[in-house]
């Protein structure tokens, strides 16, 4: 009882942190929560992962070029300081989160890690189908999210044309939802499953594009990014890294939920249905993905016109009629500040790299989905890597190591990060 009890917790502590917005705590998003216990933990277990400076350090080149534009412009745009503080309480709280798994699951896998991300994401997918059929579900979620006058203005304006999501809705939910399926083909390649299991995740895998295309087609992206994925592991691996035989099996069952639920989707969600489904009704019509959206986002995209904009650009990231996210970045802080952006983002990815060649490649996808996804919305995938990156420390340092120790199978090199000053709450 007392497991189940602290697996719940975790799982809402993790929930609350994906999806900070969709509860309001104390006047805050959970995000306030979690990141200010995470730091409070931080400091008690006496500062362990070194690693934090080089967050920090590599966040630098992106303030500095925000510093420089709000210098040279006379736009002084509170983009950075929010931006800020959401990715400085995301890191924190994603240390709690890694801390708190490992206190409830003291050896727990990286799979079983990635087991609860995507089910976070499941669930988030479940509320949204609850919220859409039941009117008492849907005002009693939307009184716990935080919203301000334009976003309640504009999910009023939406209900009825897609799926609103609890905590996120629009652009966010179509990028959570195509980061579970590229996370659920690595689980499928690399875990050993039974029979059961592989007909479990592949009901997942289509219930979550499935409500995601109904929420925000973006998710498209992810579904063409997991098949990339799968491609590249199925042919760069041999059979010892990668289970081929059963991601085969994975594919029979999903296609058979995916017909069955292509029938569900319009059955019970008639009015938008189709608008879900616009690039593959184009495609099988053109040969050609595209929606309305994306032929308009050829006219949103723009470059800058001016060698100062494109040196250092104007300082004012609201909105002005452009989603694109590059753009937006571009006329924000110039180009080497958008570079910085993304340059941030690489780190971060790489930071999360192991000796694992599968989920090295699998980052470098994620990689590159976040940089496609730029070309509809601004756009980052750093909340999910901050997790990532405090998994794989704590297994390094807390696990991995000290069972070298143990074993007698280490030397210099390996030991050289396991011991760190001689405050007890630190890691030896």
């Amino acid at each position: 009882m007392k497991k189940i009890l602290l697996i719940t917790i975790l799982f809402i502590f993790l929930f609350y942190t994906l999806y900070p917005q969709a509860i309001s705590f104390f006047g805050y998003s959970f995000l306030f929560t979690s990141g200010a216990l995470g730091v409070g933990l931080y400091l008690y277990n006496g500062r362990p992962f070194d690693e934090v400076v080089t967050i920090i350090l590599s966040y630098i080149p992106f303030v500095l070029c925000c510093f420089i534009t709000m210098y040279l412009t006379p736009f002084k745009d509170p983009y950075l300081v929010d931006y800020t503080k959401s990715q400085f309480a995301w890191v924190f709280g994603s240390y709690l989160i890694v801390t708190f798994f490992f206190v409830v699951h003291p050896k727990g896998t990286f799979t079983l890690f990635l087991y609860y991300i995507v089910g976070a994401i499941f669930a988030q997918c479940v509320i949204s189908i609850a919220m859409h059929e039941n009117a008492a579900i849907r005002d009693f979620c939307n009184s716990l999210q935080m919203m301000d006058v334009t976003v309640l203005a504009k999910r009023q304006e939406t209900e009825g044309a897609r799926l609103l999501g609890y905590g996120v809705a629009f652009f966010g939910a179509g990028v959570s939802c195509g980061f579970a399926l590229i996370a659920l083909v690595y689980i499928i390649l690399k875990t050993k499953l039974n029979v059961i299991s592989i007909i479990v995740l592949g009901g997942v895998y289509c219930f979550i594009l499935y409500v995601g295309l109904l929420s925000a087609r973006t998710t498209a992206i992810g579904l063409f990014a997991s098949i990339i994925l799968a491609i590249i592991l199925l042919f760069t691996s041999n059979k010892k890294d990668v289970r081929k035989g059963q991601f085969f099996k994975f594919l029979a069952i999903a296609a058979l939920f995916a017909s069955i639920g292509h029938t569900l989707a319009y059955l019970y969600f008639p009015e938008f249905a189709d608008w879900a489904f616009e690039a593959f009704i184009n495609y099988n019509k053109t040969g050609q993905f595209r929606t309305n959206s994306s032929d308009g986002l050829e006219e949103m995209f723009q470059l800058p016109y001016t060698f100062d904009q494109w040196l250092y650009g104007w300082g004012n990231m609201e909105f002005w009629g452009s989603d694109v996210g590059y753009t937006r970045l571009l006329f924000y802080v110039g180009l080497p500040g958008t570079l910085a952006y993304f340059f941030y983002q690489f780190m971060l990815i790489k930071l999360s790299f192991t000796n694992d060649r599968a989920f090295t490649f699998t980052l470098l996808i994620m990689y590159a989905y976040n940089l496609a996804l730029n070309y509809k919305g601004l756009s980052d995938l750093n909340l999910f890597m901050y997790l990532f990156i405090f998994y794989f420390l704590h297994y390094r340092y807390y696990i991995y190591t000290p069972q070298l120790y143990r074993l007698g199978k280490f030397n210099s090199t390996k030991l050289r990060y396991a011991v760190q000053g001689s405050t007890p709450h630190r890691r030896v």
